[in-house]
C-alpha cells in the first residue's frame, strides 16, 4: 500500500481553505466549546475528504480523459499509483470517524452529517450520478457543501434552529453553488465532450449568466441576513465585497483570456490621444 499516494486522494489542498471552515463557523456561531470545535473540525475533515475520495473513484475513466488532471496527478487512482481496494478502505475510515464521532455530541448534528455524507455519495455513485443531472448538480454541490455541514457544525454544538440560521445556512449553499459553476466555467474546455455538466449543457455563455444569477441571490441573501441582525458595518461591508470578489478571482483565468490585456492597453492609449486632442 503506497500511503503517499492513497492521502493524496483526499485532495486536501483543494478544500481545506474553503469548505472546512463553513462548519467551524457554524459551530462558533453555536458557541461551541474547544472540544466540540476540535471534534466538529476532525469529523467535517473526514466528511469533505470522503468527498473527494469517492469522486475520484467513480471518476476513473473521465479523469483519465482530462489532461489537467493527469497532469497534477489529481487522481492516482486513475494514474493506476492506488488500487480500488485500497481506496474502498480509506472511504470505509473516513466515513466510521464522523459518525462515530458525532453520536457524542447532538442528535440533530447527527442528522445534518448523515445528509452531508449522503449527497456526497449521490453526487459522484454510479447510476445516480447528481453531478451529471442538469441544475440539481449546482443545487446538490450547495447543500452537501454548504447548508448540510454549516447546519451540522451548528447543531453538533448544542445551536437551536431559528430565521437567521437558516438564513446564514443558505448564503454558505449559495456560495457552494458557485463554487460548483466557478469550477465548471473554468474546466469548461476539459468537461466538454467528456462530462455533463451544467455548463457543458447550456453553454459558456449562458453559464455566466448563472453565475451572474446566484452572485446576486447571495448579495440578496447578506441583506436580509443584516435586515434581521445587527451584523455591523464590517462584517456586512467585507461579506458583500466576498461575494463579488470570489467568483471574480476563481474564475480570473477565463477572465483574462475575454478581457486580452493587449486590446485593453490599446484602447487605454487611444483614449489618452482623445484626450489629448
Amino acid at each position: 500500500m503506497n500511503l503517499k499516494e492513497t492521502l493524496k486522494m483526499l485532495r486536501v489542498k483543494e478544500w481545506i481553505k474553503f469548505f472546512t471552515p463553513i462548519p467551524l463557523i457554524g459551530a462558533i456561531l453555536a458557541h461551541a466549546t474547544p472540544f466540540a470545535l476540535i471534534l466538529i473540525g476532525v469529523i467535517f475533515f473526514c466528511v469533505i475528504g470522503y468527498g473527494f475520495v469517492i469522486n475520484n473513484y467513480f471518476d476513473i475513466e473521465i479523469d483519465k480523459r482530462n489532461t489537467k488532471k493527469v497532469r497534477m496527478g489529481k487522481n492516482p487512482l486513475s494514474a493506476g499509483k492506488v488500487a480500488k481496494k485500497e481506496t474502498l478502505v480509506l472511504m470505509s475510515v473516513l466515513l466510521v470517524i464522523p459518525i462515530t464521532l458525532s453520536c457524542f455530541l447532538t442528535l440533530t448534528g447527527v442528522l445534518f452529517t448523515v445528509l452531508s455524507i449522503s449527497f456526497l455519495t449521490l453526487y459522484s455513485v454510479e447510476y445516480i450520478r447528481l453531478k451529471e443531472r442538469f441544475i440539481v448538480d449546482i443545487i446538490t454541490h450547495g447543500l452537501m457543501f454548504g447548508l448540510f455541514p454549516f447546519l451540522a457544525g451548528f447543531t453538533l454544538a448544542g445551536g437551536d434552529l431559528n430565521t437567521l440560521t437558516v438564513l446564514v445556512a443558505s448564503l454558505f449553499m449559495i456560495i457552494g453553488c458557485e463554487a460548483l459553476l466557478t469550477h465548471q466555467i473554468t474546466d469548461y474546455g476539459e468537461d466538454f465532450g467528456n462530462s455533463s455538466t451544467t455548463v457543458v449543457r447550456v453553454g459558456l455563455k449562458k453559464g455566466w449568466a448563472l453565475l451572474g444569477f446566484f452572485v446576486l441571490l447571495s448579495i440578496v441573501n447578506l441583506e436580509l441576513i443584516a435586515h434581521c441582525s445587527d451584523i455591523g458595518m464590517m462584517i456586512h461591508g467585507g461579506a458583500f465585497a466576498y461575494l463579488i470578489a470570489y467568483p471574480l478571482y476563481t474564475c480570473r483565468d477565463k477572465i483574462q483570456c475575454v478581457i486580452q490585456p493587449d486590446k485593453v492597453n490599446e484602447v487605454i492609449e487611444r483614449i489618452v490621444d482623445i484626450l489629448r486632442q
